[in-house]
């Protein structure tokens, strides 16, 4: 997003740039943003990640209604339909399998950076001398949510990472898990569909951190 941006500024398009604010964020993104970034125009959603929970159940690698409803949303009623997104090919198969030049609906997004490599992109970052997030200097290697599904695999050490690092969120995590797991256990369709049928909430909040492996 910061290489997008820099390209979008060096080439005089008339542009205004929009953050997605999760409510889950990394707080050295938000403030990083805030001090680097002062005219980007904030998009919030108008269900929380605690609301959601509650009201649907945790999101899964297969059932991320939480990307819809926090960042895709609120950037529906931006009266724009010409934009521009940081995303790259490398990141993963699906976006790979993605034009570089999206339309759908009344909308085209343009991906400039789709064909860039990572070394391409922290290459122009220190050509361009660009201010970025701490995080990245501390091992995090991408930027998502503090709590997101795509971190819970049998290997461990992407979610630990998380949990280190921001224990207040995934305290609270864990107390709307445990309050939707007592009160939808009774929910054949809910716990059937995630493989797991008996146990306390704990158990289930482990297998979860698993990705239900």
């Amino acid at each position: 997003s910061i290489v997008t941006l820099e390209l979008v500024r060096m080439s005089g398009v008339k542009h205004q740039a929009f953050y997605s604010a999760t409510g889950i964020d990394p707080p050295q993104v938000t403030r990083f943003i805030r001090k680097h970034y002062p005219d980007v125009r904030w998009l919030r959603p108008k269900m929380t990640f605690w609301q959601g929970i509650r009201k649907k159940f945790p999101p899964l690698r297969i059932q991320r209604w939480c990307c819809d409803v926090l960042k895709k949303d609120p950037a529906k009623h931006i009266p724009l339909r010409h934009r521009i997104m940081g995303i790259r090919a490398e990141e993963s198969f699906k976006r790979a399998a993605q034009p570089r030049l999206c339309k759908f609906a009344r909308l085209i997004v343009y991906k400039p950076i789709f064909y860039w490599k990572m070394w391409h992109v922290w290459q122009f970052i220190e050509d361009m001398r660009l201010p970025y997030p701490c995080l990245y200097d501390q091992g995090f290697d991408r930027i998502g949510c503090v709590i997101c599904p795509f971190l819970c695999h049998k290997n461990q050490k992407q979610i630990e990472m998380h949990r280190r690092r921001w224990p207040k969120t995934y305290k609270v995590f864990e107390h709307v898990v445990a309050e939707w797991w007592l009160k939808n256990r009774s929910k054949k369709s809910l716990v059937e569909r995630e493989q797991y049928k008996d146990g306390s909430p704990q158990e289930y909040i482990d297998a979860w951190y698993r990705g239900f492996e």
